[in-house]
């Protein structure tokens, strides 16, 4: 049993996440936590900055917490403990740092299918956090 699990969001996706979150549910200790977050391209580039007005990016980032929320409402009962969040930038940097900050015991992925030349060309953001998260990951086929 684990008291901190992230569990990662595909927020184009969300059902891409369910077994995560009915993993995380059956492996969550209890007085535990589920930090539910998603990860948004990174605005705060300057390049990326300078195609979108800061207004935009707040609406972005809103609408983005909303369907986290709808989602959360929508698979976790009322009584689990948890946090949402929306993060900007790297997946695997954001979901690393974020490990940090709530002192997880683990991360529990779902592994997107992508071709060879993805796979060499851009890496697998699960296969980075099994690198350098701090502590265990489980990643499931989906």
């Amino acid at each position: 049993m684990f008291k901190q699990i992230i569990v990662p969001v595909d927020i184009e996706e969300p059902s891409f996440s369910d077994k995560a979150i009915e993993l995380a549910l059956r492996e969550l200790d209890s007085g535990g936590c589920i930090h539910l977050m998603t990860v948004i391209p990174g605005f705060n580039s300057p390049l990326v900055a300078s195609y979108f007005k800061k207004s935009a990016v707040e609406k972005a980032h809103e609408a983005v917490e909303k369907q986290l929320q709808a989602l959360a409402e929508e698979k976790l009962l009322p009584e689990v403990n948890r946090t949402l969040s929306v993060h900007q930038g790297n997946p695997a940097e954001r979901i690393i740092k974020h490990v940090k900050r709530c002192n997880a015991d683990l991360i529990i992925m779902t592994a997107h299918h992508r071709g060879k030349v993805d796979h060499v060309l851009l890496g697998s953001n699960s296969s980075r956090v099994v690198e350098r998260a701090g502590c265990s990951v489980l990643v499931l086929r989906p």
